[in-house]
């Protein structure tokens, strides 16, 4: 569509890992890795910032012109995200962050196991992985909230949605067939001798350790973790709030050297040693023992599941509160179970982007069905899931009686861009900005090119 996207995000060449198999083609190998394009404020954009987003629009589909349009993508966010940490009002918490990084990497792992994720990225480990994301969804929650200050208040009327559709109607993409989904997942039953099994397991090759053989070796050869086993189980740099709390609470105690007992996360179980310690920095090496379910166990959850199912279709129970009560995905579950595609935030996907397990479970199903539990991943845990088909969009162009609630979206995002570009070409004059001069050539919206 033509139609302008400013506000590329930040975060716009970790959309899509379509291709996985294709990597050593990938146009994101041939990247330029260094040279200074600009500086806006404190913050620096390389032009491999440029290049990446450049690349990974034109592969999903944008139309773009040129390089230089990207450049100044970069610009605004880059003066947003210095003016955002220069506000007071401006506070962006770990928490939020660790939610949206963990949202980001369950998407990921719909679309391909860890070690192709990690391949293609670039990336030794999931963990190395996780801090790389915080970084890039850390800056970016600080140029949303700068915006959202800027744009407070903004809204749209029916006439200015009507006006928005009739200007631009003939360059709204049509829309696919598109459902709206709930789901609930439920861990496996884990019998306590089953858990016990690899508590003893962690445990046997933790008195190895102690009697002198190699961690790294043992990690090699029996930890499940696929980022690093092959490493010999080493993650570098760990700082606190980077793992979850509970590996936190156990590798922070650590001295180096020393070997923990057997400890459970959300992952598994773990024995962690710690390598090297820096201040509040640490080199640790651990091996995961995943809870893999028996078939027996996993018969046993679905029957319990079926029981939820039953509830529900007598009436005694809603789905609504099944997801609150027994579904262990906590960013669904105070919404009934509401899934939303990661890109628009709606809750509306187009069916035919659906992973395969979800797309099967939902074949054939009529409008309110519950799908029958099947095995999946969640989490990079073993998870039995069930599907309500809340609503099937079937494909259209996009009109105002079907499409209004998303018009009106699209609308307000156009009076906020307007609002927001005004905003940054006051600001500036005010702030220090310096391009390379081999981007002259760039014929920019704003009057980036100032007297410094």
């Amino acid at each position: 569509m033509k139609i302008k996207a400013y506000f590329l995000t930040l975060i716009l060449s970790l959309i899509s890992l379509e291709g996985f198999a294709q990597k050593a083609n990938n146009p994101m190998n041939q990247l330029k890795l260094d040279g200074v394009a600009a500086v806006v404020g404190d913050e620096i954009i390389l032009n491999s910032d440029i290049e990446r987003d450049y690349i990974q629009a034109k592969m999903q589909g944008y139309q773009v012109e040129n390089q230089c349009e990207f450049l100044e993508n970069i610009l605004i966010e880059k003066l947003l995200l210095s003016k955002a940490k220069e506000d007071t009002l401006i506070n962006i918490t770990n928490d939020q962050v660790d939610r949206q990084v963990d949202a980001r990497i369950q998407h990921f792992l719909t679309q391909g196991s860890e070690q192709e994720i990690l391949a293609y990225f670039g990336m030794n480990t999931m963990a190395e992985m996780k801090l790389e994301l915080r970084g890039i969804i850390k800056d970016q929650a600080y140029a949303n909230e700068k915006q959202n200050l800027i744009t407070k208040g903004l809204d749209a009327t029916p006439e200015e949605v009507r006006n928005f559709y009739n200007q631009y109607k003939d360059e709204l993409p049509d829309i696919p067939e598109e459902v709206s989904l709930s789901h609930i997942v439920v861990y496996p039953e884990i019998f306590p001798e089953n858990e016990q099994n690899v508590i003893d397991q962690l445990s046997q090759y933790r008195q190895e350790v102690l009697d002198g053989a190699s961690f790294s070796t043992k990690a090699i050869l029996y930890s499940n973790d696929p980022g690093s086993a092959s490493n010999g189980g080493l993650i570098k740099n760990v700082k606190r709030g980077q793992m979850v709390p509970e590996f936190d609470a156990v590798v922070f105690n650590l001295q180096e050297g020393e070997v923990s007992e057997p400890f459970k996360t959300d992952f598994g179980y773990h024995i962690a040693m710690l390598e090297k310690r820096r201040g509040q920095e640490l080199d640790i090496r651990h091996i995961l023992i995943q809870l893999k379910p028996t078939p027996e166990e996993i018969a046993v959850t679905k029957e319990k599941i079926q029981k939820i199912i039953q509830d529900i279709d007598k009436g005694e129970l809603t789905f609504k509160e099944a997801a609150l009560k027994y579904s262990v995905d906590k960013y669904t579950k105070y919404n009934a179970g509401v899934l939303s595609d990661d890109n628009t935030g709606e809750d509306r996907m187009d069916r035919s982007k659906l992973p395969t397990k979800l797309l099967m479970a939902i074949a054939g199903m009529e409008d309110g069905g519950i799908s029958e539990p099947f095995e999946d991943e969640f989490n990079r845990q073993p998870v039995l899931r069930f599907v309500k088909l809340n609503q099937t969009i079937p494909a259209h162009k996009i009109n105002l009686e079907t499409d209004y609630a998303r018009l009106k979206n699209l609308t307000i995002n156009t009076k906020r861009q307007e609002t927001v570009m005004k905003w940054v070409g006051e600001q500036i004059s005010d702030t220090f900005v310096k391009i390379h001069s081999e981007n002259d050539d760039c014929d920019f919206r704003l009057d980036w090119r100032k007297e410094n």
